[in-house]
């Protein structure tokens, strides 16, 4: 009887053997590839629905926008969303496909003025110095109940058919938050909107 509870190993009453483990620290992604690979705000079917198939609602959901243009621009123009500690606002493709509808594509300056040097949480905008890797600084407002940086709102939570914007997503060199609209150095809240071309060089 002895013989049958040592030979069974579920039944030997003891200690387990220690295991050295190492624990490795935990790796995100840097902002640049977190953006390539994240979804951005829903993109809602609107008015166009119901044109195109009488069973689609305004606000049924569609696809995934994405950041892929603005990264793309950021590459193209050496403005690296990898250097360590910064803030990103970051504009998706519906927006950018806006702003370069009628201003043209992303240029050095404009992609510059998205980062954010230091790393900048939505509660800390109000008070954090909004200085961008691109010289000039951005501008802060609270309206609305909303977080505003220059023309563009940051991080608003919507019901549909209205897109919702990401805030806080932490990656291993900073943060990065979905923006509503692409943002340009030189705005001020008297131009109301959209400033002159020189604005945007």
């Amino acid at each position: 009887m002895l013989s049958f509870f040592a030979s069974t190993p579920s039944l030997l009453v003891g200690t387990s053997p220690k295991v050295n483990m190492r624990m490795s620290a935990l790796q995100m992604a840097t902002i640049g590839d977190s953006m390539a690979a994240a979804n951005g705000p829903e993109i809602f079917w609107g008015p166009d629905g119901p044109l195109q198939d009488p069973m689609k609602e305004e606000s049924e959901f569609k696809e995934w926008d994405k950041f892929s243009m603005f990264v793309d621009a950021c590459k193209s123009h050496g403005v690296d969303l990898s250097q360590p500690g910064i803030t990103v606002l970051a504009p998706a493709n519906v927006a950018v496909t806006e702003y370069e509808a009628t201003y043209g594509p992303l240029t050095k300056a404009i992609c510059a003025y998205h980062v954010i040097k230091g790393e900048v949480s939505t509660d800390g905008l109000a008070s954090a110095p909004l200085e961008t890797t691109e010289g000039s600084t951005i501008t802060y407002r609270r309206m609305f109940r909303k977080d505003f940086v220059d023309n563009a709102f940051v991080g608003v939570k919507a019901a549909p058919p209205r897109s919702s914007y990401s805030a806080n997503v932490k990656c291993d060199n900073g943060v990065y938050h979905g923006i509503n609209e692409v943002i340009y150095p030189g705005w001020s809240e008297s131009a109301g909107g959209y400033g002159s071309d020189e604005t945007r060089a």
